[in-house]
Formats: C-alpha cells, structure tokens, sequence
C-alpha cells in the first residue's frame, strides 16, 4: 500500500527549478519495490511451506515422544508401587517372625523361671495351716 509521501512525492516537478526541461512522469517507487521483491517471495512461499511441514512433523513427533515417556513413567510408578508393597510385606513378616521368635523365648524363659522355684517343704505347709486354722478360729 502507498504511503501519503509517496502520493505527495508524484507531484513534485520532475527537474530542478530552471530552464524548461522535458516533461517526466515521476517514479512509482512502491511498484518498482514490488516488482523487485516479488519473485524472491515467490520463491520463498515454497520454503515456508516446507518449514510448515517440518514444522508440522516434529510436533507431531513431539507429541509421540511424550506420549511414550508418559507410558514409562507410568510403568515405572507401577513397578515401583508394587516393588514398594513386597518390601512392606517382607518387612512385616521379619517383624512378625522376630517378635514370634522373642515371644517363644520370654515363654521359654518363664516357664523355666517356674520350674526352678523350689517348692515349699511340707513342715511349711503344715505351719500355714496352722495359722489358718488359728485364724478362722479367732475370727467371731
């Protein structure tokens, strides 16, 4: 599109003040512009229309890539929340087995512990009756 100095530029006198001189049709610059870029934007369109193209693939491209590393990610989460309840698993059932264990032998333990207590002789039996019976007796 021309630009109003280019409109005011058509109106100019074609020579310098002076003599008379031929009379000159002033110059379309815009037209000239035009008529000079255009076979290079010709020629320019088809590489901007295989920029779009390459443009166009690497998105799509792109889009495979994450698409694919979403898969993984996922696998891997999965793979690891299940890697994650076995070790749980495991490591309730090495407590479970220890504390087993530790029970079994606190048992042990008290059991022996009982055995071991001498019981009492029979004269100190007989002298706690008595006192029972001495108790018993008193009581009204």
């Amino acid at each position: 599109m021309a630009q109003f100095s280019d409109f005011l530029t058509r109106f100019r006198p074609a020579s310098v003040p002076g003599s008379a001189a031929a009379a000159a049709v002033p110059a379309d610059k815009a037209a000239a512009l035009a008529a000079e870029l255009d076979p290079v934007l010709e020629l320019l369109a088809s590489t901007d229309q295989r920029c779009a193209g390459v443009i166009a693939a690497a998105e799509q491209e792109a889009a495979r890539l994450m698409s694919e590393a979403a898969q993984k990610a996922a696998g891997i989460t999965a793979l690891g929340s299940r890697q994650a309840d076995e070790a749980r698993k495991t490591a309730a059932a090495e407590v479970m087995a220890l504390a087993g264990a530790r029970q079994s032998q606190l048992l042990q333990a008290a059991d022996e512990a009982v055995r071991a207590r001498a019981l009492p002789a029979e004269t100190d039996v007989l002298a706690l009756i008595d006192q029972a019976i001495e108790f018993v007796k008193s009581v009204p």
